[in-house]
């Protein structure tokens, strides 16, 4: 069951925008210009362009961070101008604002969020006069992630509750003869390849080996207890397997991206 949600006045802003061009900062100046008190905080505009589940990825992994009441404003939204949903969700006692696209699946279903589809009244009262097709992180998002931070818009007053939402793209974790199969979604800024197979996943195993790429690669604890150049396996700060080339970059050494196939299974004796 989700918790109450009372505004904290704190916005988290993830998108695809990157930092070219003045999307980010004109998303912040309508939040801005709708309530000034408004801490917006950049989780990242970086996120994988036309792909939400990275977006929603990032979310579920980064909300608790931040101080219950936080609105998690999050655009990733290929399908911006069409007929797709605005959706909003409250769990944990923050809130969750994204189109309906499959970004906030996973945060939904981890929190046990209370769902609504913010309804087509509710977006004309807070949305700019002038809404483009082709920018409704601005147009209708901002607005909307404001209103909800300064608490003049209750989640309760956006819709009914639904549990009608476009799941995930990615398939959860499967075990498969033994072996833990996931995914890689994204790399970072070091080339390191983060996966979604969960720590608590892992918990199973005594002696994990990570099968990605041709690769048998070992589990270490951190980047310095591998020898420059080798690969290793560890969980990394947010709780997730990574692949790492210690000082070198994984995902050009292993020729692997979003959504390559990783397995763990268990090692044998040295």
């Amino acid at each position: 069951m989700s918790e109450h949600f009372v505004a904290s006045g704190v916005v988290t802003v993830t998108t695809d925008f990157g930092h070219r061009g003045p999307f980010v900062g004109t998303m912040k100046g309508v939040i801005l210009s709708r309530h000034a008190q408004t801490q917006i905080v950049d989780l990242t505009h970086e996120a994988w362009v036309h792909w939400p589940a990275e977006a929603g990825f990032w979310v579920a992994r980064s909300y608790h961070y931040f101080p219950r009441g936080t609105v998690h404003l999050a655009v990733v939204d290929p399908g911006v101008g069409t007929d797709r949903s605005v959706l909003l969700a409250v769990g944990d006692g923050h809130a969750f604002l994204a189109p309906d696209n499959g970004l906030l699946a996973e945060v939904i279903e981890a929190t046990g969020a209370e769902v609504r589809h913010v309804s087509d009244a509710v977006i004309d009262a807070h949305r700019l006069a002038d809404t483009s097709a082709t920018f409704h992180g601005r147009d209708i998002f901002a607005p909307l992630a404001a209103a909800l931070a300064a608490g003049r818009l209750a989640p309760q007053s956006c819709g009914e509750p639904t549990r009608d939402y476009v799941p995930s793209i990615i398939e959860p974790v499967e075990q498969r003869q033994g072996q833990l199969c996931g995914v890689v979604i994204t790399s970072d800024h070091f080339g390191n390849l983060i996966t979604n197979i969960a720590a608590s996943e892992l918990a199973a195993l005594r002696r994990p080996v990570v099968h990605a790429g041709g690769h048998d690669i070992r589990f270490l604890r951190t980047y310095g207890d591998a020898a420059p150049g080798e690969l290793l396996a560890l969980v990394n700060s947010f709780g997730v397997l990574e692949i790492a080339c210690a000082e070198g970059h994984a995902a050009n050494h292993l020729g692997l991206g979003r959504g390559a196939p990783v397995r763990v299974g268990e090692g044998g004796n040295d």
